[in-house]
């Protein structure tokens, strides 16, 4: 088979004396001849509990990076922590009727107890309201004072006079200027949802002591980004064309959108109390701005372990490589304001080599909230009783690299139930219970024919791919990978039939002793490979192996469980999940606090009744409760949530109802627009041919001794004449002057940004504007909106209730034409408003059942190859 037994038989027999040791984190130092490892995973705010979106984003996935750095040997040290300062964690405290440092120090616990029930193996985790904080922050910030990339200056905010302090947008109230609603917000009103400015609310009042602020100014200090911005693009570029760059699509997107749109100057201070304090004259009742202070506690956290020692970590560019774990919406901190200080102060930091940012993990099909009730926290999902391996696993297989994904009830109970159940869980169980029952416990001899080397040569295959799209952070391949490795030996035990050759004679005994001698080996070798997503798991395969150390990792796997090894207590490592449980998993995350509300009590007083022995009143004592009504309050709770159950599915089976009739109406709505389209095709084809006869006849005259001629005017209005292209906004503001507009700067792939005016402000938060993919029309004839000229539209599915931005393929280019085969893309310079050519075309461009744009019934294609698509509206107008 090509195969090299005496090679294989060799790799296999190699002695294993290398594990991996835990060690003191005072002790992890950068060393020669080492990859040193700095890994740091975005600090969350410390005024709410995080979700499962918030842990994948950012500290799972650096654990596991982190995890598989140590499997390798790697020099590794990961940091953590909670980000305390700021605005949110003022408001959160007067929430809470406490003191700032008092919300700290609950929500510091919160989020150290949910991450370490998660199996997060910080090297140290910690916390941004420290004295190294301090020191670190203003050391940096007056060594960019002195560089000359400081600057000041006045702007207007409100002041209260009773509390002595200038007031932060969230600690305004008052009359919304736009719609009268008596009690918006100095950020946003409620009551019409459009942003405000604090200084324009009518009757403002402090939202501490209810009395009117006034207006005044206050100086502020600027970080002239403008002025740094060469300098970081330079490095920036470098660090993301590098070959063993690790830098995610998205990340350098956004990064490359920033950088081409241009740096001003960002402020960086507040008048608050609670923040790291400014240390320049004249600023003494200021602190930083949490977006400039936040990134420094990578640093700081550091020191709390290291002392002086921390330097060689964070100023230490030449040995040290710098992984940051992020969200898409903290790429720009990562990569442009942090980058930006560090380099502007010149003191040798440590600068980000690679930003691995992820897209957003949502819930079913909205997103989490915990207001409402929607999706699983951290804290409740610990609270399910499903192991917190159970949880990694998925979330790692679904983590969201190049795309939003959604958490899925009805997947998760998929993926466990087979890829954890009936592929890993099985054959690492058969593998060993074999051992056990067949061979008393001990691993037998092994003799190694062809058919265990092609195994063996399959694994290491498997292996060294696992190894790349970890080194490449590529989790959720790797993840994969492992699965491929326990399916690979599934396939081994079915294919050998060792259960067959144990009953026969002693030749044949020993044949089956070598295949579960290798298949136990097998099983340890994925004990390794797990390590890094699923630890506890890996632990207990190594117990029940025998061997509780943890190897470093090699590819090819090794005889760890040699001849005449005792193996410990086999069982199964994972349980089936059930079905009734998770449908009630449905009803308590599903939006509803009541639904959230019923089923523990309800499941807690089923346990109650398990413990409590039925008891009978003593003699001459009334009976305190007659049965019947003892019985019924636990019948009315049974009844509810059978109501609740019944409801649900019901809800289901006239989804599924309306799912059968959709799909018979569609064959029939696809058989019919197959029809329309080939009329259209033909009419199409015939006109083209019409054209170009029409030209070759003039030319012909032309050539005769005629005058020149103009060349065809195309008369035929179709979808082929828009320029559609994927854009980036790379910036969005408030229009100036009006109230529902925006204003954005959108990267068409041209030489400049094109400025292009939307309606959006009613139905897009501006926050969920900024670095977005959009596909815009770009051939409209150019519109000045309230004193801005709009050079460009942005393409929405619309209904009368909802307005919903178009949305591409998340490695899309700006730039990249949209096009409708088979209509000829033939764009118009600009599209003439005499001719009604857009208003024309606009009438059939729609939005089908599938949620894809069409014209006419064909596909708009980004590229010729991806559909765009709305996130939710169906069968309305794309306008």
């Amino acid at each position: 088979m090509g195969l090299n037994l005496d090679e294989i038989n060799r790799s296999f027999n190699i002695e294993t004396t290398e594990y991996v040791v835990r060690k003191d984190p005072k002790t992890i130092l950068p060393e020669a001849g080492k990859r040193n490892i700095l890994i740091t995973a975005a600090l969350p705010y410390v005024n709410n509990v995080p979700h499962l979106g918030n842990i994948i984003g950012c500290v799972l996935s650096a654990d596991v990076f982190a995890r598989y750095c140590n499997l390798r040997g790697h020099q590794t040290f990961y940091v953590g922590g909670t980000d305390e300062y700021g605005t949110a964690t003022e408001t959160k405290a007067l929430q809470e009727g406490c003191t700032p440092r008092e919300l700290c120090d609950k929500y510091h616990t919160i989020h150290k107890g949910i991450y370490e029930w998660f199996g997060i193996d910080f090297t140290h985790f910690g916390r941004t309201t420290t004295d190294h904080q301090t020191e670190i922050c203003q050391d940096m910030f007056l060594k960019l004072h002195k560089n000359g990339f400081t600057s000041t200056q006045s702007v207007d905010q409100l002041f209260c006079n009773k509390c002595d302090k200038f007031l932060a947008d969230r600690f305004v109230t008052g009359t919304c200027p736009m719609c009268s609603y008596d009690d918006a917000r100095g950020d946003q009103c409620d009551g019409c949802g459009k942003l405000i400015n604090a200084v324009e609310l009518i009757d403002a009042k402090c939202h501490m002591c209810k009395s009117a602020p006034e207006v005044k100014q206050s100086t502020h200090i600027f970080l002239s980004l403008d002025k740094l911005q060469e300098k970081t693009n330079s490095f920036l570029k470098v660090e993301m064309e590098r070959p063993s760059s690790r830098w995610s699509a998205n990340a350098v997107g956004i990064t490359n959108a920033w950088m081409k749109l241009g740096l001003d100057p960002r402020c960086i201070t507040r008048d608050l109390k609670w923040g790291t304090p400014v240390p320049l004259e004249g600023f003494e009742k200021k602190v930083f701005y949490v977006w400039f202070d936040a990134p420094i506690g990578y640093l700081s956290i550091t020191k709390c372990v290291l002392g002086d020692d921390w330097t060689k970590w964070w100023k230490n560019p030449e040995n040290v490589e710098l992984y940051n774990f992020v969200g898409k919406d903290n790429v720009a901190f990562h990569a442009v304001m942090f980058p930006c200080s560090q380099l502007g102060a010149n003191d040798n930091y440590t600068v980000v080599n690679n930003l691995c940012a992820t897209e957003y993990l949502n819930y079913e099909e909205t997103k989490f909230s915990k207001s409402r009730g929607t999706g699983i926290f951290g804290d409740a999902a610990q609270g399910t009783g499903i192991p917190a391996d159970i949880w990694r696993f998925y979330l790692l297989y679904m983590r969201p690299e190049s795309q939003d994904t959604a958490f899925s009830w009805d997947d998760f109970v998929l993926k466990v139930n087979s890829e954890l159940l009936n592929n890993l869980g099985n054959f690492i169980n058969r593998a060993l219970s074999f051992v056990a029952t067949s061979f008393g416990g001990v691993i037998p001899d092994m003799e190694l024919n062809e058919a265990d080397a092609e195994i063996l040569s399959e694994i290491n295959k498997e292996c060294q791919k696992w190894d790349e799209q970890f080194d490449g952070v590529h989790l959720k391949d790797a993840v994969k990978t492992i699965l491929n490795v326990s399916r690979l030996g599934n396939q081994y035990m079915q294919a050998q039939t060792p259960w067959v050759l144990v009953k026969g004679d002693d030749k044949a005994k020993k044949r089956a002793g070598t295949i579960i001698g290798v298949a136990a080996n097998i099983a340890y070798h994925l004990a390794v490979i797990l390590y890094p997503v699923m630890p506890t798991t890996s632990a207990t395969i190594r117990d029940q192996c025998g061997l509780s150390k943890l190897p470093f990792f090699t590819p090819f796997p090794k005889r760890y469980l040699k001849p005449g090894h005792h193996i410990g207590k086999p069982s199964p490592l994972f349980q089936r999940l059930d079905s009734a449980q998770i449908e009630q998993f449905k009803l308590k995350f599903g939006g509803s606090q009541d639904s959230q509300n019923a089923v523990p009590k309800a499941t807690e007083k089923k346990k109650q009744q398990k413990k409590q022995a039925p008891t009978k009143p003593k003699k001459g004592e009334d009976n305190p409760k007659m049965a019947s009504t003892a019985a019924f309050g636990e019948l009315e709770q049974g009844a509810k949530i059978i109501s609740q159950l019944l409801a649900q599915n019901l809800k289901k089976f006239d989804q599924a109802k309306a799912l059968f009739t959709r799909n018979q109406l569609q064959k029939l709505e696809e058989e019919n627009r197959q029809l329309i389209l080939d009329a259209k095709t033909l009419q199409h084809q015939l006109v083209e041919l019409e054209t170009a006869a029409a030209k070759k006849t003039k030319e012909q005259k032309k050539g005769k001794g005629g005058g020149a001629v103009s060349a065809p005017q195309d008369d035929v209005i179709d979808v082929g004449r828009l320029d559609m292209r994927v854009g980036r906004i790379i910036k969005c503001e408030n229009h100036p002057n009006a109230d529902s507009l925006y204003v954005e700067q959108i990267d068409v792939g041209e030489d400049a940004p094109r400025t292009v005016v939307s309606g959006l402000v009613r139905h897009v938060p501006l926050d969920q504007m900024q670095n977005r993919l959009v596909v815009v029309l770009c051939n409209l004839k150019p519109a000045k909106m309230r004193g801005v000229e709009s050079r460009a539209m942005v393409m929405c599915a619309s209904s009368p209730e909802k307005v919903e931005i178009m949305e591409v393929a998340p490695d899309s280019k700006p730039g990249t034409p949209v096009v409708c085969p088979p209509y000829i893309h033939r764009p118009d310079e600009q599209l003439n408003p005499k001719k009604k050519i857009w208003e024309t075309v606009a009438e059939d461009l729609k939005v089908s059942a599938d949620g894809f744009a069409e014209w006419k019934g064909q596909p708009l294609l980004v590229g010729n190859a991806t559909k765009m698509t709305a996130p939710t509206l169906r069968g309305v107008h794309v306008k």
